[in-house]
């Protein structure tokens, strides 16, 4: 069923569409009986105004961009779920655009947000994002952007990030406390080429370093998938010196590991101790009680989403960088 117009109205009226329009908007050009006509018959037939067009002659859209570079069971559904809640509070409209870890993707996402008029952008780089120009374009326009999760080094910007390398020292201390000086910790990473990845690489060192053990870079595996994390694993443990501890930079790669301790009958934490940074939902469906440092994905969108609204409103015009709160769960 096609949707009813002001013309439509006007069309049975036998009247003309601008006279529709101003007794819709009660202008005081048309007469008392007229209005109430035009305003009964709009609602007999069901209609509604164009709302993306009165926005429009606004000057506002009502939209607001998310830029992610992937879509996964891990993480991002929650990112996504809280930004559409505080959207929707506020009665704005969300446009997803997924980038798929292409940079060109991600320009041409961008573009998009210039060509539809969001009044603002929230974005997670790809791990190709070396610079960040075509997002420059849209902030000296006038539309703010946050970035979040993946953000860029090299410039100031309105970021909200996840303090990785603190919440990698708090994962890594507990195995500390949780093993003897001799045993070998080993971590699992992701891209070494995101900036989150190297946050919690320097954490890690740093945990080792502040406890007197040796940080060696052989200890370090960097695996971009849950598959890749399974493999390393189990070439890992059946190698010569297999580790006593394993942290876990994520649930993607704390899925893979998992599925290896599985495969090889590995009782976690007697035979093994783990620890991970987590959303937090994975480990409530594990048999095995893994500890985890929490980086809600559902804190970091809904976060994100409050900084961009204050922006949008005018609230908050510096630079800054928010950092979410990081709970250890001894699950």
């Amino acid at each position: 069923m096609s949707r009813v117009t002001i013309k439509d109205i006007a069309r049975v009226l036998g009247v003309n569409p601008s006279t529709v329009s101003r007794a819709l908007h009660n202008h005081p050009d048309v007469s008392i009986e007229l209005k109430a006509n035009i305003k009964q018959l709009a609602e007999q037939m069901g209609y509604k105004p164009n709302q993306m067009a009165i926005n429009l002659r606004n000057g506002k859209s009502k939209t607001i961009a998310l830029i992610i570079p992937e879509i996964s069971m891990f993480f991002f559904p929650s990112v996504m779920k809280a930004i559409e809640e505080e959207a929707h509070k506020r009665g704005y409209n969300l446009l997803v655009l997924h980038s798929n870890d292409d940079v060109q993707r991600e320009i041409q996402n961008a573009e998009i947000c210039a060509f539809t008029g969001v009044e603002g952008v929230l974005v997670s780089l790809t791990k190709e994002s070396f610079e960040t120009s075509h997002f420059l374009d849209l902030s000296y326009s006038g539309v703010p952007v946050v970035y979040f999760d993946k953000v860029p080094n090299n410039i100031q910007g309105h970021k909200v990030i996840v303090p990785g390398k603190e919440a990698t020292i708090q994962a890594v201390e507990y195995l500390i406390q949780h093993s003897e000086n001799h045993q070998r910790i080993c971590g699992f990473f992701g891209d070494p080429r995101l900036s989150i990845t190297q946050d919690r690489v320097e954490g890690f060192r740093q945990a080792l370093t502040q406890a007197n053990r040796l940080f060696y870079i052989q200890d370090a595996f960097f695996v971009n998938n849950s598959q890749k994390a399974e493999e390393t694993f189990l070439t890992l443990w059946n190698s010569a010196n297999p580790p006593s501890a394993l942290f876990m930079m994520s649930d993607e790669v704390l899925a893979g590991v998992i599925k290896a301790t599985h495969a090889l009958g590995l009782n976690i934490p007697q035979d093994l101790q783990i620890v991970a940074i987590s959303d937090g939902y994975l480990p409530l469906l594990l048999p095995q009680k893994i500890p985890y440092v929490e980086t809600s994905g559902y804190q970091l969108g809904k976060t994100a989403a409050f900084y961009l609204f204050d922006i949008i409103n005018e609230k908050k015009t510096e630079f800054e960088t928010i950092s979410i709160e990081t709970p250890f769960r001894n699950a």
